[in-house]
């Protein structure tokens, strides 16, 4: 599978299932805060919530603040196919 735009429904889907959690604190506004603990801090990614899809370049920052990449062991197969 290739890298390709989600709706922001399937990127929730898709991040949930990595135990990312959407801070509840942004939950109105133009744009949502994605968030991950790891041994070394909490990091988080803000991504739009206008429009229809959310662009890649949103979806491509997910993956690499989150170390959701193939350098980090997840393949684009297994990442979109949660979707």
């Amino acid at each position: 599978m290739a890298r390709r735009r989600l709706t922001l429904k399937k990127l929730r889907k898709i991040l949930r299932s990595y135990g990312v959690r959407e801070s509840p604190s942004r939950a109105k506004g133009s744009h949502t805060l994605f968030e991950m603990t790891f041994p070394d801090g909490t990091f988080s990614y803000p991504v739009p919530t206008h429009g229809k899809d959310v662009k890649q370049c949103y979806v491509d920052g997910c993956r690499k603040k989150f170390r959701l990449t193939p350098a980090d062991g997840v393949s684009d197969d297994d990442f979109y196919g949660r979707a």
